[in-house]
């Protein structure tokens, strides 16, 4: 089973028993402007999960997790919004960006207080080209753009967590590591805008690759299961120079 990998003690994100919708391969994925920057989210108030433009893939192992999707106002912020199901949901837009050429990902969250253990929302990062001839062809299941590696970026229980990269055990390669950008429960329901360098997550996780010919391939959100629902919403997903 492919998997987004937690830490000991926290749950595992398990994708590849998505019921994922097929991904348009005629479809030309986002590029940077020649400025170097591309909006990958707003999002706008008015997107519609159930109409959804083609270069966003949405999926989910049971039909809640669809319903689970909105786009919200929230202290006058358009955010996409995901609440967290029984099931794994996960909402990614395809782009074509070279790794080296826009390192810098950019986003604003507000998560609420999900207790003990890492939040269910998280941010994820697909990534194609720098694992070479034993690279892994899609290692979070079929259906999402073409990868050989992800990050998941999330929010952990303690800010003591914050800046931590966990590694998925030799024996599971195709887990995506799991980087702890903030952390605390006392931080929660309040906006925060977060930055990382793409490139040093990546080469810390993947020292072996030739990070040099990578390509961003898809950037989105993701849910995994927790009851009773918590909620977590994002907003200005920005790739930069």
């Amino acid at each position: 089973m492919n998997r987004i990998y937690a830490a000991p003690g926290a749950f595992i994100f398990a994708l590849a028993m998505f019921g994922i919708a097929a991904c348009d391969n005629s479809f030309s994925a986002n590029r940077p402007a020649p400025e170097g920057q591309l909006a990958v989210m707003g999002p706008n108030p008015d997107f519609n999960f159930n109409a959804a433009p083609k270069d966003w893939i949405i999926s989910t192992d049971n039909s809640s997790g669809r319903e689970a999707l909105s786009t919200v106002t929230l202290q006058g912020i358009p955010a996409l919004q995901i609440e967290s199901t029984n099931a794994v949901t996960i909402a990614v837009r395809q782009v074509n960006a070279m790794l080296l050429a826009t390192p810098y990902l950019s986003w604003s969250w507000n998560l609420s207080d999900h207790g003990l253990g890492i939040h269910p929302t998280r941010v994820v990062v697909g990534f194609q080209g720098g694992a070479g001839k034993d690279g892994i062809a899609d290692p979070l299941g079929g259906g999402l753009p073409a990868h050989d590696r992800a990050i998941a970026l999330v929010w952990g229980d303690t800010l003591l967590r914050r800046g931590t990269l966990n590694l998925p055990p030799a024996e599971r390669p195709s887990e995506a590591p799991l980087y702890t950008v903030r952390g605390g429960r006392e931080n929660t329901r309040r906006w925060w805008l977060e930055t990382v360098d793409l490139v040093q997550l990546y080469t810390k996780a993947w020292p072996n690759d030739d990070f040099r010919h990578t390509r961003i391939t898809f950037i989105g959100v993701a849910a995994a299961p927790k009851m009773p629902p918590v909620q977590g919403r994002v907003a200005g997903i920005l790739l930069s120079h």
